[in-house]
């Protein structure tokens, strides 16, 4: 019987070798340093990759008794350090801002629509800074409204231009984004960007563009995802046309490293495709232009915890209504374990967060009511 050539017995150990679970490879090119992370979580010694979520409460917009406080939506949400949930709705006739505490018992509501002080126009995002204070932008507006936690309204910042902001560090930084979108644009592109806390110095960390549906020939749905998110000490950037990749930043700016992740792409389905459609009325001349890709972008949101784990959700469909597959990676970026959660939406710009132990999931339920579930979370080894 011929032996093998000696060249396929070494790739045959070599494939061997990769398949290790506890092996993580990684290469380093100019300085930065690149995780490569494959289909399977990585088992790590003194890293546990079984998330454990046992839901506590919710606070549902369909319960009467939340109905009866004002909140009737939730656009997005925060967390204070003592635990106490802010929520901000959309358009309203009550206050844009609602808080709970730890609990989920409704303690009060501020923020009235106007254009006087401490009014916004319509609701938008919220934020709690680092030293306590709640911050509210209206999202057509370039300003935000700074109130203490009490609902005390204590001053207006304008800012250069209208500017999402994504993130607040404990230094005074921001992690920001905006569109370039004048109509004569034949693209238009959004940016992300880290400045100081007078909104300068701006380092770009990523832009993505895309056509302008006004001009365009065609529009590819599913073309492309951009996403980013912060911890206390990084940013993160993921960009579709990258392939499974995300950026790791430093807070002024500076590349750290890159996570990056084999997956199994998803396909746009055929129910997806006409369903999308049929949102269309036959006289909008948008209509023809739509094609759809063959897949689905490997993921759709990010956020990161207390302690520098990384959460991508993708585009795999969970167990239960409206849940997606979550990748979990470590502070170091190695791939180590998935979760489920039933926020279905990224289009919110925070709808899930983890801190101090708990994760909170912005989820609209199968009825179109929206609910911010609360979990307490438990990490146990891999057996």
């Amino acid at each position: 019987m011929k032996r093998p050539p000696l060249i396929i017995l070494l790739f045959s150990f070599i494939l061997c070798c990769g398949r290790d679970p506890g092996v993580v490879r990684r290469i380093v090119t100019d300085g930065v340093e690149t995780v490569l992370n494959g289909i399977d979580p990585y088992v790590l010694k003194g890293e546990p990759g079984v998330l454990r979520l046992e839901k506590e409460f919710s606070i549902d917009t369909e319960d009467e008794g939340r109905l009866k406080t004002g909140l009737t939506d939730i656009e997005t949400f925060d967390i204070d350090s003592a635990g106490n949930i802010y929520l901000i709705q959309w358009n309203t006739k009550t206050d844009y801002i609602h808080k709970f505490d730890k609990n989920g018992n409704w303690l009060k509501s501020f923020c009235r629509q106007g254009q006087g002080p401490g009014e916004i126009e319509s609701g938008g995002t919220i934020m709690i800074s680092a030293s306590g204070e709640v911050i509210a932008k209206d999202p057509s507006q370039a300003k935000l409204l700074v109130y203490n936690q009490d609902g005390r309204f204590l001053r207006e910042t304008r800012l250069p231009r209208i500017l999402g902001i994504d993130h607040l560090f404990e230094d005074g930084s921001h992690l920001i984004s905006w569109q370039d979108d004048s109509d004569d644009l034949k693209d238009y592109v959004n940016y992300v960007a880290v400045c100081d806390s007078e909104f300068e110095k701006i380092q770009e960390l990523g832009t993505y563009q895309f056509p302008n549906a006004e001009m365009a020939e065609k529009l590819l749905v599913g073309q492309g995802a951009f996403i980013f998110g912060a911890s206390k000490d990084s940013i993160f950037v993921g960009k579709s046309a990258w392939g499974y990749e995300i950026r790791v930043f430093g807070l002024n700016g500076k590349l750290l490293r890159k996570i990056r992740k084999e997956y199994r792409p998803v396909p746009i389905d055929e129910e997806f495709r006409k369903a999308f459609l049929a949102r269309i009325p036959d006289s909008s001349p948008w209509k023809k232009k739509y094609r759809f890709a063959d897949d689905w972008p490997p993921f759709r949101f990010l956020f990161a915890d207390d302690e520098g784990r990384l959460y991508v959700m993708t585009r795999e469909r969970g167990p239960n209504f409206g849940e997606f597959m979550y990748d979990i990676f470590s502070a170091e970026g190695v791939f180590i374990g998935r979760t489920s959660l039933g926020n279905s939406d990224p289009s919110y710009p925070k709808n899930a967060m983890a801190s101090h132990g708990r994760m909170y999931s912005l989820n609209e339920k199968e009825n179109g009511y929206k609910e911010l579930v609360v979990y307490r979370m438990t990490w146990e080894d891999k057996r």
